[in-house]
C-alpha cells in the first residue's frame, strides 16, 4: 500500500492505478523514458528557472530551445552550458515552436509562453508524438480545455499543467491528513490568488520582461477570475474533484473596477462552486488592492477544519473552538508530513530557495515519465482547473448568473 501511495498519491486510496481501456486517459501509463529529453518553448522568467532546475534533476536533458527573443535563448543556453557541454538545438522566428514539437529528439515540450498560446503548443505536441507540460492556466477559453482533452485521448500522450501550489508543505500535509480521514468529510473549501502585483507590473517586472506585457492585455478584457488554478488546485486533489465528485456549476461576482489602470486595478473576483455531490468551492482573485499575499487554502470537513493563511490552523471535532496554532499546529505538520516534503525539500531549498515547490514539481513529473506512471496531475484536471477562465467571466458579466461547468472525464 505504501508503495501505491508514494506513486499515485494523488489518486484515491481506493483507485486502481490502471489506464482505463475505454479512450480515457486518467490513470494513463506510458512506455519509461530511460532519460527525458526536454524542449523548451518561451523563455521568460519563469523559463529560466526551470531550466536551472533541470540541470539537477537526474534523468533528463535539455535537447532544444524555442524563443522569439534572442537575447532568453542566449541566458538559456548560458545556463545550460554551465553545467554540460551539450548544445541544445535552437528554434526562432514564428514557426519555431511547431519545428521544435516536430524534433525527433525530444520527449517532453516544456511550455511558458503566453497564456493565450498555451493550448495551441501543447496540442502540436501531442500530435507529434511528445508529453506536453504548459504554464498555468493550460487554456483560456472552454473549447482549447476540450481540444486538450481530446487530443490526449486520441494521442495517448500525458499533458500536465504545472501548478506548483499542489506540492506546497501545508497543501500536502493536508491532503495527507484527508488520506487518513483526519479531517472527516471534506464539506467546503476555499482558494484564492490574493496577490499585490500592482508594482511589479507597472515597473516590468523589475526589467526582466523582454517581451510584450501580455498579462494586462489579457486582464483588459476579462472580468471574471483570469487565474483560479493556484487557489483550485491543491483542494480540488484533496477533495477528489475528477477522482469521485466533480465540479457541476458556478455562480462569479467581481467588483467595480479602479484606480490607474482600469483593465487591472480594483477587481476583486469572487466565485462559488457546487459540486456533484453537493459540496461547495470558493475561489477569489484580486491583483490590485493593497492586501497581504494568500491563496486561502482552507478545508473545512466533517471532524476538523485547516487553514494556511493569514496564519496556519487546524481545529478538530470535539473541541473546535480551539483552534492549533503556532507551535502546535508545527507538530500536526511533521506528523503527516507528507512523502513529497520529506524527498525534495531540503535539496529543492538549496537550489530554489523559497520556489523548492517548483523543484518538487518538476522532479515528479520527470519521476514518473521515467517509470511509466501516471501523473499527480492529468489533463482533465488541467482542463477543469482552466475551464474557470472563461466560465468566470461569463458569469460575472451576467450579474452571477449560474454558469454549468463541463465534466470533462466524459463520466468517468
Amino acid at each position: 500500500m505504501r508503495l501505491i501511495f508514494l506513486d499515485c498519491i494523488f489518486a484515491s486510496m481506493n483507485k486502481d492505478c490502471m489506464d482505463i481501456a475505454d479512450g480515457s486517459v486518467l490513470n494513463l501509463r506510458c512506455e519509461p523514458i530511460e532519460c527525458v529529453r526536454i524542449g523548451f518553448i518561451g523563455l521568460g522568467v519563469r523559463a529560466k528557472r526551470a531550466v536551472q532546475r533541470m540541470m539537477h534533476i537526474q534523468g533528463c536533458r535539455i535537447t532544444a530551445l524555442c524563443d522569439l527573443v534572442e537575447e532568453n535563448l542566449k541566458e538559456a543556453a548560458e545556463i545550460i552550458a554551465q553545467h554540460t557541454t551539450e548544445k541544445p538545438a535552437v528554434f526562432k522566428g514564428n514557426t519555431g515552436w511547431k519545428q521544435l514539437c516536430e524534433a525527433s529528439d525530444i520527449d517532453l515540450v516544456y511550455i511558458c509562453t503566453d497564456w493565450a498560446s498555451h493550448a495551441d503548443i501543447a496540442v502540436y505536441a501531442m500530435q507529434c508524438g511528445k508529453h506536453a507540460a504548459t504554464e498555468v492556466p493550460a487554456a483560456t477559453t472552454v473549447a482549447d480545455c476540450w481540444r486538450l482533452v481530446d487530443t490526449a485521448e486520441a494521442t495517448r500522450r500525458h499533458c500536465i499543467m504545472l501548478e506548483n501550489c499542489c506540492y506546497d508543505e501545508f497543501e500536502l500535509c493536508t491532503i495527507n491528513m484527508v488520506r487518513q480521514g483526519v479531517l472527516g468529510e471534506i464539506i467546503h473549501a476555499e482558494g484564492s490568488y490574493l496577490h499585490d502585483l500592482r508594482e511589479r507590473i507597472a515597473t516590468n517586472d523589475n526589467g526582466e520582461r523582454k517581451w510584450s506585457n501580455w498579462q494586462i492585455e489579457f486582464m483588459n478584457s476579462h472580468n471574471g477570475n483570469p487565474y483560479p488554478t493556484h487557489g483550485l488546485g491543491p483542494i480540488a486533489l484533496a477533495m477528489d474533484i475528477n477522482r469521485g465528485d466533480r465540479m457541476k456549476s458556478i455562480v462569479s461576482v467581481s467588483s467595480v473596477r479602479v484606480g490607474e489602470n482600469e483593465g487591472l486595478s480594483g477587481t476583486m473576483n469572487s466565485s462559488l462552486i457546487t459540486t456533484e455531490k453537493g459540496k461547495t468551492i470558493l475561489v477569489q482573485h484580486c491583483i490590485s488592492l493593497p492586501r497581504p499575499y494568500s491563496r486561502s487554502f482552507l478545508l473545512s470537513g466533517t471532524e476538523g477544519f485547516a487553514q494556511k493563511y493569514p496564519v496556519p490552523m487546524f481545529a478538530f471535532a470535539p473541541d473546535s473552538e480551539n483552534a492549533v496554532t503556532g507551535t502546535e499546529c508545527e507538530k500536526i505538520t511533521e506528523k503527516y508530513r507528507h512523502p513529497f516534503v520529506t524527498k525534495y525539500k531540503e535539496r529543492g531549498t538549496e537550489l530554489c530557495g523559497r520556489r523548492w515547490i517548483d523543484y518538487a514539481m518538476d522532479s515528479r513529473l520527470i519521476y514518473c515519465l521515467r517509470n511509466g506512471l501516471p501523473l499527480d496531475m492529468n489533463v482533465y484536471d488541467a482542463a477543469l482547473w482552466s475551464c474557470l477562465v472563461e466560465l468566470t467571466d461569463i458569469s460575472a458579466n451576467n450579474g452571477g448568473m449560474p454558469v454549468e461547468i463541463p465534466d470533462f472525464t466524459r463520466g468517468k
